[in-house]
């Protein structure tokens, strides 16, 4: 019987050991997007979750901003929708674009998590445009 015991306790640790022991992975708990500003003018921003209000932002040159919701329950992935609005033209005149962003699902809501874009002129410096980074 203790010959069993034995073999039975060694089979597992030998498999441990050849394949390696499985890593805990943290549970997913926000929804996660990043935005960056690569250009040299400030640019304001409009952000919202879902239906809720239109909250108005300042992302500085080089500056970059990162907003997170949180989900109800551990790896429910599933946020509201997170739109963001602004104006592109970069003269006097106003032309507004509005996006809708992907996010990822985080253990955490860090910069290093999120699904990112980034503000970049588009052309010849008189218009911005937000692109996914890849």
């Amino acid at each position: 019987m203790l010959r069993t015991m034995t073999l039975a306790l060694a089979v597992p640790l030998a498999l441990a050991a050849i394949c390696g022991t499985p890593k805990a992975e943290a549970a997913d708990r926000f929804g996660v997007v990043g935005i960056e500003n690569a250009t040299q003018v400030t640019i304001r921003l409009q952000h919202r979750w879902g239906d809720g209000q239109w909250t108005t932002d300042v992302l500085s040159p080089g500056g970059r901003k990162w907003y997170w919701s949180e989900y109800r329950v551990a790896n429910e992935n599933k946020s509201p929708p997170f739109h963001v609005r602004f104006d592109s033209d970069l003269s006097p005149g106003s032309f507004y674009e509005k996006y809708d962003l992907k996010k990822n699902r985080a253990p955490d809501h860090d910069w290093n998590y999120a699904h990112k874009y980034i503000f970049r002129y588009d052309g010849n410096k008189s218009f911005i445009e937000l692109f996914e980074e890849k």
